[in-house]
């Protein structure tokens, strides 16, 4: 398997970050088309209740934008981490709390999707995703702490 050295892997990331800010920068530009694309489908609820497709459109774009100002917010919590370990602070309370951002904003992702699940049935799928990464985020964050806890221990120790 292909080795890389932790400075070279370290960049990749910040590299990676820096796209995932650019790429969240496009969506929102066109957002709104994709969420008209979505509802060109046909919708058997519009049919019935008109009404509920003129104020879901509006909601689900808000969501959408919430979703990408989320991502966003966890890009910049990520590079800011990625910073942190390229200069050898990992096992920080800042660290620690730069990992619990993220993981919030992956329940906030979450929840989103959740409600836009009530209109889009695939929405449910990605709030269990982004759950599911928020509490793996989570764990990490918690094993961090209690490594902390130890080095702090250690460093005492004569």
């Amino acid at each position: 398997m292909l080795k890389i050295s932790n400075k070279v892997s370290i960049a990749l990331s910040l590299i990676l970050c820096v796209a995932v800010a650019g790429i969240c920068c496009g969506c929102a530009v066109i957002l709104p088309g994709i969420i008209d694309q979505f509802y060109g489908v046909h919708d058997y609820m519009t049919k019935f209740v008109p009404i509920i497709a003129d104020l879901a459109k509006p909601v689900i774009l808000g969501l959408a934008y919430t979703v990408v100002a989320l991502v966003l917010v966890a890009d910049l919590l990520l590079t800011w981490l990625l910073l942190r370990v390229r200069e050898g602070l990992v096992f920080t309370a800042k660290s620690v709390a730069l990992i619990r951002g993220v993981s919030w904003c992956c329940v906030g992702i979450c929840l989103c999707f959740a409600f836009i699940g009530l209109k889009f049935s695939l929405g449910f799928v990605v709030a269990c995703l982004a759950l599911f990464l928020g509490l793996c985020l989570r764990v990490v964050k918690n094993v961090i702490a209690e490594a902390i806890i130890i080095k702090s221990e250690n460093d005492l120790t004569v």
